[in-house]
């Protein structure tokens, strides 16, 4: 006798008004032990759906690509986008999932994933069966204050999945890696090319590339950039210096340079924002 889908948990959540506009929640959760027709096929859905393989095999179709999935096996849905998941029709599998949404679901798959496909192997499965554990006991419980519990829970998934990805269990980076980010922080206003981080770190320019890829999510490029923006911001803020010397020092070509990278990732000039951060100071007179 064929085997049949067996949904073993399923629990839905329907978040405060407008709560997914400030915040990330997880509307649906859910295990099922899957027979060989188990599919789900849609041309898209609200949020985005995670996948962990617990036994058995099956296949996830998602951004254009079609994956394998098996033990220990995350997968990541792009519900944005026509997507498919079934079940190994020889050994279908068992899956625990569930469904997050919020502001922005696009944004946090591209922060873990980067370009790089959205399937990873869980190198500690315990600590996601903990996690979901967790979580279902939480839906299943309700009561006041879930809104904010859910979104905490979105924050431990991430950080799972990110070390996961990382392939580190510390998430932490390689020494080559690290040598150079120390570099480039302390000599913000050097124009790095990738020949002198390669030298650097006595790798090729291409493996420099990919050790920005997988560890930060970034080019050497757009993290110099942060990190100039970040050390321009200390200067604008707790410092006289005029833009055209923060733009020296920060490795901007020129003010205007700075000016324009500036308004582009803060959305404000950094004039403008240096008078909002210090904003007006009032003083109390007594008596």
């Amino acid at each position: 006798m064929e085997k049949k889908s067996s949904f073993l948990e399923s629990l839905h959540y329907v978040p405060d008004t407008m709560w997914t506009a400030a915040a990330y929640t997880i509307v649906r959760a859910g295990m099922v032990s899957a027979g060989p027709d188990y599919r789900v096929v849609r041309d898209r859905h609200v949020g985005q759906d995670i996948l962990f393989c617990l036994s058995g095999a099956g296949t996830v179709e998602t951004l254009g690509r079609r994956f394998e999935i098996g033990p220990g096996q995350l997968a990541w849905i792009a519900n944005e986008l026509p997507h498919a998941h079934y079940a190994h029709p020889e050994n279908p599998w068992t899956l625990r999932w569930f469904r997050v949404d919020g502001p922005n679901t696009l944004a946090l798959r591209e922060k873990i994933f980067g370009d790089s496909e959205p399937i990873v192997s869980v190198a500690e499965p315990m600590v996601l069966q903990a996690w979901f554990d967790r979580l279902f006991l939480a839906m299943r419980g309700g009561g006041t204050g879930l809104d904010l519990r859910l979104n905490q829970f979105v924050g431990e998934f991430l950080s799972i999945v990110d070390t996961a990805v990382r392939g580190d269990g510390q998430g932490g980076s390689p020494e080559q890696l690290s040598a150079v980010l120390l570099a480039m922080r302390g000599d913000l206003g050097r124009s790095w090319s990738g020949k002198d981080l390669a030298s650097l770190a006595g790798l090729s320019p291409s493996h420099i590339r990919r050790l920005f890829r997988k560890h930060l999510r970034t080019s050497p490029h757009q993290w110099l950039l942060r990190e100039r923006l970040t050390h321009a911001q200390a200067l604008i803020s707790d410092s006289g210096m005029a833009m055209s010397e923060i733009a020296e020092v920060c490795g901007f070509c020129d003010v205007y340079h700075f000016s324009r990278e500036f308004k582009r990732s803060i959305g404000i000039p950094p004039a403008t924002w240096r008078k909002r951060e210090h904003g007006k100071v009032s003083y109390v007179s007594g008596g």
